[in-house]
């Protein structure tokens, strides 16, 4: 009997060992993260998101040198000619001739012109760059929303995953105290060695189930820390959930980070309002695609205008050289008023307004089906957060339930009316309820922040 607890002392002194190499080591770092802090943080990191920003300032910039086409265009022209032969003149047979003109000549000077009319051709051109800027608008904001939604489902799994952790952190303590009682049982000859066996394996299936427990909630951190460009420096590789930092079981792994993270319920107050908020008619998802049709739209109707006359007046003023046929500077004023038709062309404009008509119908087809899946995934996420709310209630009963049945059986097992499997089969029950628990309380919050994404609540970070 002296061998057996000696070799279970081995056991356990190894597992401690290799999983904490020095008792010594320093204190793990803390990392505390709000919901909040996190959102601020994707939407500075996202580079999705300042794509999107960058693209709508390209748009803007768009709209305003199309508008600079609708007012007049000033330039400064200047040329300069040099020409090796001058012609001669002479006013009548056997007189003298001269010069007619200059070897360097040259002209300098303003030139305005202006678009009298063309049928709207620029002013629905500068129009639907306006359309086009504010789909790029929508862009921007759509992919703002969903970079929150991410932001906020990679956070709701590392709480899970916390959740998780501490529930077997809990049932780990259990498990090591049954497993202490039932060996002080069996020294004294009151349980069997499969009783002393089957506590020491719980332990160590307890301490295998906490391990996978963190690798769970390391690799949901690297998912947030992705997420929000921060922290990635941090050795993430056995978390720890703050709560139970300074009550953890013993021979767990030393943790390397210790993590301090909103509970699960208080989370949930942040989205109530949405579920109750309706459907946001005006999503950026389907304002991308009515946007872009207006544009199209328009884009088609300047085209077809330019199947009409085009009238434009034209004023220049140049310091030139020579005056023909003098050989002096002087300030010549032009002004005119031009007309332009389009006679024949294959079609060309037509065609290309026809296109634009159709990339406009194409565009709204594809709002519509945008629609019919946003309200698709709206009435899901009612629907299964209705369900959820309900099977929470019945969880938290199954908590309670679970583990008064695995204090009583326990009980009885110590009066010898149970046997240490049925322990074993209690004690799991309740565990199993815990985290159940915890993964219908993540579920809610997933159905909460989709609808928050996907109707008129307010955003919340």
């Amino acid at each position: 009997m002296a061998k057996e607890s000696d070799a279970r002392t081995l056991i356990f002194a190894a597992i401690f060992f290799i999983a904490a190499p020095s008792a010594a080591a320093a204190a793990p770092p803390e990392l505390s993260l709000t919901l909040a802090q996190a959102e601020s943080e994707a939407l500075s990191h996202s580079p999705a998101l300042k794509a999107a920003q960058s693209g709508l300032a390209a748009a803007t910039a768009q709209v305003d040198a199309q508008f600079a086409l609708l007012v007049p265009q000033i330039s400064l022209q200047a040329a300069y000619q040099y020409q090796t032969i001058v012609p001669r003149l002479s006013l009548a047979p056997g007189l003298s001739s001269f010069q007619f003109g200059s070897h360097d000549s040259y002209s300098v000077g303003p030139t305005v012109s202006y678009t009298l009319w063309d049928q709207g051709t620029l002013l629905n051109a500068w129009r639907s760059q306006k359309a086009l800027a504010s789909s790029q608008e929508a862009q921007r904001d759509l992919v703002r929303r969903q970079v929150l939604l991410m932001t906020r489902l990679d956070y709701f799994q590392v709480q899970l995953a916390l959740e998780q952790e501490r529930s077997l952190a809990d049932s780990l303590k259990l498990a090591q105290a049954q497993d202490q009682d039932i060996e002080s049982r069996f020294r004294a000859g009151a349980a069997s060695r499969i009783d002393s066996l089957t506590a020491q394996e719980q332990v160590v299936e307890r301490l295998r189930d906490f391990r996978a427990a963190q690798v769970q909630a390391s690799a949901a951190l690297r998912t947030l820390f992705a997420q929000t460009g921060r922290n990635q420096e941090l050795d993430a590789s056995a978390p720890l959930d703050a709560r139970i930092a300074n009550s953890s079981p013993p021979e767990i792994s030393p943790p390397t980070l210790v993590v301090n993270l909103e509970p699960l319920g208080s989370v949930e107050a942040a989205f109530k309002l949405a579920a109750e908020a309706p459907m946001d008619e005006a999503y950026p998802g389907l304002a991308v695609y009515a946007r872009q049709a207006r544009a199209q739209t328009l884009a088609s109707r300047s085209l077809s205008d330019q199947l009409w006359p085009r009238f434009a007046l034209l004023y220049k003023s140049d310091y030139m050289y020579p005056n023909m046929p003098l050989l002096e500077s002087v300030w010549q004023n032009t002004a005119g008023v031009s007309a332009s038709v389009p006679l024949f062309e294959f079609g060309r404009t037509r065609r290309l307004a026809a296109a634009q008509k159709d990339l406009a119908a194409a565009s709204l087809a594809q709002e519509a089906a945008a629609y019919d899946d946003l309200a698709r995934d709206w009435r899901k996420a009612k629907d299964e957060y209705a369900a959820l709310s309900d099977i929470e209630t019945l969880d938290r009963e199954s908590v309670k339930d679970t583990s008064q049945i695995a204090e009583l059986r326990y009980s009885s097992y110590k009066s010898g009316g149970s046997t240490i499997l049925d322990v074993e089969t209690a004690d799991l029950n309740a565990l199993q309820a815990q985290i159940g628990s915890a993964q219908t309380k993540t579920q809610e919050l997933i159905q909460l922040a989709t609808l928050a994404s996907l109707s008129s609540a307010k955003e919340t970070p």
